[in-house]
């Protein structure tokens, strides 16, 4: 954890921790509203299963009992029968009446009921006053005495509901027309099974299951789901007798309605599973907007940590070419905020600086101008002139010839040399002071080298600083013509007047010198005005495109070139 803190409080980008800080920001509130929307989600979709499965199990149980009232009502009614009553206690003492009681009255009756309701498959009458069968209705009680619906009903005047075999059957005692108090029959009312519990299953729910029981408990009809143990559980919840509406485990829910007028209950109940569906369409959902939230957000903080740290990139940028050297360099931002105000303190501190460079620069021409003017004065011009031209005029009258020349020579170069204090030439007074030079040289050499001299004739007028190839000449007689041992030293002064350009080449056949070594001698300050100090010179009075270079020629001669404009720009 140290490491990450570390790598992200030093190491990361600006960029990068705008992003981390931005996700961290925005990913834990989605994070929150997406849990919680998934809890509350969830916790609606299990009531809104409850409050469907409550209104579900009522519509079935109240259109069952809408059912059961109905037959219980015809049963009522047939069961009640004026005719049918005074006939069946007449029967043991006469039997015609009582047959034709039942076809003219009777049968007509209860053919019209079962014709008019597609529920009622059948109705029998049982009674002790006949002895056998008569018509389609009536038959003997005697042998049915050890029926369960006959022990149920002997001493109950209510319609009583039972199931045997699949099939489902509606008893009611039938009493005499006297008191009504003295059983004479039992009337038994018979309903096509499927018909009658076909609304238990005209729908589906989640794949529900139904348990449909009678006052004992007992199943009447049933649709179990794929769960058996789910099964198993609604019948020992069933056992249990518990009284629960709505009952929830962690595996199924279970909703039960009220008992019918009969006795019977309903039991409606889901697995859990179903609803894991439903859930997981919605987690699906959920993570789904959550996942285009955060793409969303992951757009709109990769632009915005650009333009916030594209400012400070630029601040950054500006501190590495400084770095390298670079104050001209201009950061302009144009904002009042805090990077902006870094910013702009930033371009002047620049400015400052770059003033503070140039001033030191300047001083540092400014110094050695006052350098060369103090040699200059030094050496006063008129005090040499006169003592030259003495000794030559006396050297003349004394016969002495070549210390005359020499003495001219002298006289010559100085002359060309100290410009009268002044630091600009022309380029015919520069090659005069070279010729003087190297004649000097020859002289003092015994003639032991070469010169070589390749001049255009144009631009002789072209200004120039003054004392720039002396330095060049004497470096590649000292080092080069004075070193050769196998063959005769050689020097070679070339001027080339161009297009825009003075070029002058000094060459000499002295020891070969490798680039790094040329590169040294350019590049290192050395006493007095070397070479380094030719460059320097170069680069105050011109731009960047003139300069002093070195080369080694096919031949394998050393080369010092000057490049200058025709034209001084700083003077």
């Amino acid at each position: 954890m140290k490491k990450i803190w570390n790598w992200y409080y030093g190491k990361a980008s600006i960029r990068k921790k705008l992003i981390i800080s931005y996700l961290i920001l925005v990913i834990l509130p989605i994070l929150v509203l997406g849990m919680y929307s998934y809890y509350v989600s969830k916790k609606n979709l299990i009531r809104q299963t409850k409050h469907t499965m409550e209104s579900n199990v009522d519509a079935i149980s109240y259109s069952l009992q809408n059912d059961i009232q109905r037959e219980t009502d015809n049963i009522k009614y047939l069961s009640y029968n004026a005719k049918l009553r005074g006939s069946l206690e007449n029967g043991l003492k006469n039997r015609n009446a009582l047959v034709k009681e039942m076809n003219d009255s009777v049968e007509p009756t209860f053919w019209y009921f079962i014709a008019s309701d597609d529920k009622i498959k059948g109705i029998e009458i049982y009674s002790p006053y006949v002895k056998q069968s008569l018509g389609s209705f009536l038959k003997p009680l005697e042998g049915k005495e050890k029926r369960s619906w006959f022990r149920k009903n002997q001493n109950n005047f209510k319609t009583e509901w039972s199931v045997k075999d699949d099939r489902i059957y509606a008893t009611r005692m039938i009493l005499d027309s006297a008191t009504s108090s003295t059983a004479i029959g039992y009337m038994r009312l018979e309903v096509f099974a499927d018909e009658f519990l076909d609304g238990l299953f005209q729908s589906s729910y989640l794949n529900n299951g139904i348990l449909l029981v009678d006052a004992n408990g007992k199943k009447i009809t049933e649709r179990t789901i794929k769960d058996r143990e789910i099964n198993k559980n609604i019948y020992q919840h069933i056992e249990e007798n518990r009284e629960e509406r709505i009952y929830e485990t962690k595996k199924y829910i279970l909703a039960t309605s009220e008992k019918m007028d009969n006795g019977w209950k309903l039991y409606y109940y889901i697995d859990k599973s179903e609803i894991s569906e439903q859930i997981r369409e919605i987690m699906a959902t959920t993570v789904l907007v959550m996942g285009l939230c955060l793409a969303v957000a992951l757009i709109m903080m990769s632009v915005i940590s650009k333009i916030l740290s594209t400012r400070i990139l630029q601040l950054k940028h500006g501190a590495e070419e400084i770095s390298r050297g670079n104050f001209e360099l201009k950061i302009e931002q144009g904002y009042s905020d805090e990077i902006g105000v870094v910013a702009e303190s930033f371009r002047e501190m620049c400015m400052k600086i770059n003033q503070m460079m140039q001033d030191m620069y300047q001083l540092g021409l400014e110094k050695r101008k006052e350098e060369l003017k103090a040699l200059q004065a030094m050496m006063n011009p008129h005090f040499l002139y006169n003592c030259l031209s003495s000794i030559k005029w006396k050297a003349i009258r004394s016969d002495q010839d070549d210390i005359a020349e020499i003495t001219g020579l002298l006289a010559t170069f100085y002359r060309t040399a100290l410009n009268g204090g002044r630091q600009i030439t022309i380029v015919q007074n520069e090659l005069e002071n070279i010729k003087a030079y190297l004649q000097i040289q020859l002289k003092s050499h015994e003639n032991n080298f070469d010169v070589e001299y390749q001049l255009d004739e144009a631009g002789g007028e072209c200004q120039m600083p003054n004392f720039l190839l002396q330095p060049i000449v004497e470096n590649a007689i000292c080092h080069g013509a004075d070193l050769c041992e196998s063959e005769r030293g050689k020097i070679k002064i070339e001027y080339i007047y161009g297009e825009e350009f003075l070029e002058f080449h000094v060459y000499n056949n002295g020891p070969k010198v490798v680039g790094e070594e040329l590169e040294r001698i350019l590049n290192t300050p050395g006493k007095g005005y070397g070479i380094y100090n030719i460059r320097e010179r170069i680069r105050m009075y011109y731009d960047e495109e003139c300069g002093l270079y070195s080369s080694t020629t096919d031949e394998g001669m050393v080369c010092f070139s000057i490049k200058i404009r025709k034209e001084i720009e700083n003077k």
